[in-house]
């Protein structure tokens, strides 16, 4: 959602505010369900179509040239695969959690300020995994270069996280129009976590799968990565 469309939501927003609080907040809750929805979708078509026109992968060296290769350009361990497939489902699991809230922004109800913040534990709880787990990278993948990108790309969502969680944090107590503004927050501060869990998705789609480096062979050979760009 782009500002000149949010800009639309918010004059929307205001002018219903002075027909009926119960109207708003309704109709502000599905504009924060679709702007989730539309956020992950962006941000997964996006990196398939990157993905999509990345050059194919180089012909296996013959024997001599592989002896020759440096250490970095050698296959990875198992261990580091392993690590590879176990972030592309935290990646996955995370842009779930994140499009979930939607859901529970829709389902509306009396108490959608705890049905949010429960939603939001889960985000939590996904993104910590996350970043402890792109911290943790086994020894032949942590000097890769690419490795930095990611590490990037995982601070960022961790502080758009941290975001929304001050947004939801704003719904408690709040009704009428109060409870419409707040939904507004959340609507922006779940379209930025959105989007920066597609750029994980990116990162690890159109750069660590697109060479022939330990670290990107590790994301390739993972098949829960492969089904991560879908």
């Amino acid at each position: 959602m782009g500002d000149g469309e949010f800009s639309v939501v918010e004059h929307e927003v205001v002018s219903r505010v002075m027909k009926m609080s119960r109207t708003l907040s309704l109709t502000a809750a599905s504009l924060v369900a679709t702007s989730i929805v539309l956020t992950g979708c962006g941000s997964s078509s996006s990196s398939s179509a990157s993905t999509s026109a990345a050059a194919p992968t180089p012909a296996p060296a013959s024997s001599a040239a592989a002896s020759a290769a440096p250490a970095a350009s050698g296959s990875p361990s198992a261990e580091l695969t392993a690590w590879a497939g176990q972030v592309c489902t935290q990646v996955g699991d995370l842009k779930g959690s994140v499009t979930g809230l939607g859901a529970a922004v829709a389902g509306g109800g009396s108490d959608i300020g705890a049905s949010v913040s429960k939603q939001f534990d889960v985000i939590k709880g996904s993104t910590s995994s996350l970043v402890t787990t792109v911290e943790a990278v086994p020894t032949d993948g942590s000097s890769a270069p690419e490795l930095v990108a990611l590490k990037d790309s995982a601070a960022k969502t961790q502080a758009s996280i941290d975001a929304l969680g001050q947004s939801v944090s704003s719904l408690q107590g709040a009704s009428g129009v109060g409870l419409v503004a707040a939904l507004a927050g959340v609507a922006g501060a779940a379209k930025d976590a959105g989007t920066a869990v597609g750029a994980t998705v990116g990162t690890i789609s159109d750069g660590l799968k697109g060479g022939t480096g330990v670290l990107q062979q590790a994301f390739a050979a993972s098949p829960t990565c492969a089904a991560l760009k879908q």
